[in-house]
């Protein structure tokens, strides 16, 4: 499981402050220490719809504004790390060029491929 929640944060360190609310970057430690912690799917669901609500609606694709409520639906029903892989990668696919680092580029592939590695198991 601790390599879901590093997969997680690893995404989010990639976002640029552009990407974020000013409340994200005062919030920011204290989720970064609960991921760390997340021992269930479902918290790190959890989570994960946190760093999306802190999300500036530029930061998106248009299309997230489509299905953002069915995705926050799931991601509170998610009760497995497939699910909550899955949840991740449809947020940073929706995610903008603009607001990830320029290393983002050159690392997404490996981490899609480990993140792809979840709905394996």
């Amino acid at each position: 499981m601790v390599e879901l929640n590093q997969l997680l944060l690893e995404f989010e360190s990639n976002l640029t402050w552009e990407a974020v609310t000013k409340e994200w970057k005062e919030r920011r430690d204290s989720w970064v220490s609960k991921v760390q912690a997340a021992v269930e799917p479902s918290q790190l669901a959890e989570y994960l719809i946190e760093l999306e609500s802190d999300l500036q609606w530029e930061a998106v694709q248009n299309y997230w504004k489509l299905c953002r409520e069915s995705w926050v639906e799931d991601c509170h029903l998610a009760s497995t790390l497939e699910e909550v892989s899955s949840l991740l990668l449809e947020l940073e696919s929706n995610t903008t060029w603009e607001v990830v680092s320029d290393q983002w580029q050159g690392s997404r592939e490996n981490w899609v491929q480990q993140v792809y590695e979840f709905n394996d198991e």
